[in-house]
């Protein structure tokens, strides 16, 4: 079956796979999105069970072995990257790195990054730079090599270079500046965090039978924060603005039999595609002791404001992809006990979220009825609405081993519970339909620490199952002409799975040196 064959089965397959295109439309977003999730306080939207991958999660993390506590117990290494004014707990002058490397089984995807950086606190004054090298493994059967015999009509970009690389490369880098507030007991502090993204794990796939997807955009993350300690309690509010924009330049190459040559000749074909999403962010948090001092209690509130203006024609380029808007909260409560020998805490999360999207008519046509609708008008629309739940537990021990050397082991896990309804409204069929879905993410992760005269080495492991990604079978991917045309049919909402679960596996190794 030729990719011309797929595309007039696509076209053939009427309207209901335009309500299919518009939902796979909605639930890819968390592809691009988690380009910038790479800090917390952003809110991922996740309407599949697609697995994110370890591409983003590089910054160092002293919770990560203890599943990713963050709310009664504080991150030594992390929080001064959320939150930059919690970066006046640091003190000196130190160096660090967190070199970590990510797989996704099944040859699903894969990445090493290489991120260094130094923290410097001076008097009232405080700082931290950061950069990082990013590598992303190929998915799919992206051999960027295109054979064109016949032009398009009209004007048709050159076909790609073909890429030889089996990696594409990103670049980070990460500033913060700060001061303490003295008399105020408190500290005030802004960060900026840019991303140059040449690829995201696993976009290729979501192009079946494309011949190359080649991506270039970027990410800006901007904070201001506030932070307040005194007597053992701590108060902190954080606002932030968060931008990223994805090109997806996808080459298709049409294969159709010439009777005018009497052979089967290839057509290049281009589809330029793109992804923006702006969120603005704003977090409060606070923490005290019980009366055992060893106890704390934390809670936090979060909210996010997530405006989609462009979506990408994921695999089905003839169904435009319009814009789409989601409100998203956090509200948690944590528990932590910190003793000489011991550490355990539990984190518990309610996150609800209203999320719509919509299509608009490309070109004028007219519903099922026969009445005549204008180009531009909406002809879908999707309304989410989301009870996800998020619960966190880890426990650690920690011993002496000699008078100037410590090591500690820990233990942890993440469960996301992800629960949605979907209400969908069909101009052109006149037609509504709802359906309900919901499916587990889980996480264990574990870690080591060994601490000596000023310098700490940390490796920390993780593993995430419950999601998955499209296009493959256990021997690895699979990209048939069948393959290709099941990939569109949707969630079980709508009848058939098109999702093969992957387990996501992260190792990082952080240290951090103090120079004075």
């Amino acid at each position: 079956m030729t990719t011309r064959t797929l595309a007039a089965l696509r076209h053939a397959g009427s309207r209901r796979q335009a309500r299919v295109a518009a939902w796979w439309l909605a639930c890819l977003t968390a592809v691009p999105a988690a380009a910038t999730a790479a800090h917390a306080q952003i809110i991922a939207v996740k309407t599949a069970p697609i697995a994110d991958g370890g591409q983003f999660a590089f910054l160092p993390s002293a919770n990560l072995g203890l599943g990713g506590l963050a709310i009664a117990l504080p991150d030594s290494t992390l929080d001064a990257f959320v939150n930059p004014a919690k970066g006046s707990r640091l003190r000196g002058t130190h160096v660090f790195g967190s070199p970590t490397f990510y797989t996704v089984s099944r040859g699903a995807g894969g990445g090493l990054t290489l991120p260094v950086g130094t923290s410097i606190s001076s008097g009232p004054w405080f700082s931290q730079f950061a950069i990082a090298m990013q590598e992303v493994e190929h998915t799919g059967p992206d051999d960027g090599v295109l054979f064109p015999t016949v032009a398009l009509e009209g004007d048709v970009p050159a076909p790609f270079v073909q890429d030889d690389e089996p990696s594409r490369r990103n670049q980070y880098l990460h500033a913060t500046v700060g001061r303490r507030l003295s008399r105020l007991g408190a500290s005030v502090a802004a960060s900026a965090s840019w991303w140059s993204l040449n690829a995201v794990d696993g976009v290729e796939l979501y192009y079946p039978g494309s011949q190359h997807v080649r991506q270039r955009g970027e990410a800006l993350d901007l904070r201001l924060g506030l932070f307040k300690e005194w007597r053992g309690q701590s108060l902190e509010a954080l606002v932030l603005r968060n931008r990223s924009g994805m090109n997806q330049d996808v080459a298709f190459a049409d294969i159709f039999w010439d009777p005018s040559q009497r052979q089967i000749v290839q057509v290049a074909r281009f589809e330029p595609n793109a992804e923006r999403t702006e969120t603005w962010g704003l977090h409060l948090g606070y923490t005290r002791p019980l009366a055992d001092s060893s106890w704390r209690l934390g809670g936090i509130v979060t909210a996010n404001r997530i405006e989609q203006p462009r979506l990408p024609n994921y695999g089905l380029p003839q169904v435009p992809a319009d814009e789409g808007r989601a409100h998203a909260y956090d509200v948690g409560a944590g528990i932590s006990r910190s003793g000489k020998a011991w550490t355990f805490g539990v984190d518990a999360i309610f996150e609800p979220i209203w999320s719509r999207s919509w299509d608009h008519a490309r070109k004028a046509t007219e519903t099922r009825a026969g009445v005549p609708i204008a180009a531009g008008t909406t002809t879908l629309a999707n309304r989410f609405r989301f009870t996800n739940g998020i619960l966190r537990a880890g426990v650690g021990t920690s011993g002496v081993v000699t008078e100037n050397v410590s090591i500690a082991f820990e233990a942890g896990g993440q469960l996301k519970a992800v629960r949605y309804r979907l209400e969908q409204f069909d101009a052109i069929q006149l037609s509504e339909t709802a359906s309900t879905q919901s499916w587990n993410e889980w996480t264990r992760s574990w870690g080591m620490s060994l601490r000596f005269a000023g310098a700490d080495l940390r490796y920390r492991g993780s593993l995430t199952t419950g999601a998955g990604r499209p296009g493959f079978d256990d021997d690895g991917p699979v990209f048939t002409a069948v393959d290709a045309l099941s990939s569109f049919r949707p969630f079980p909402a709508f009848g058939v799975t098109p999702f093969d679960d992957v387990r996501v596996t992260t190792h990082q190794i952080s240290f951090s040196i103090a120079i004075r």
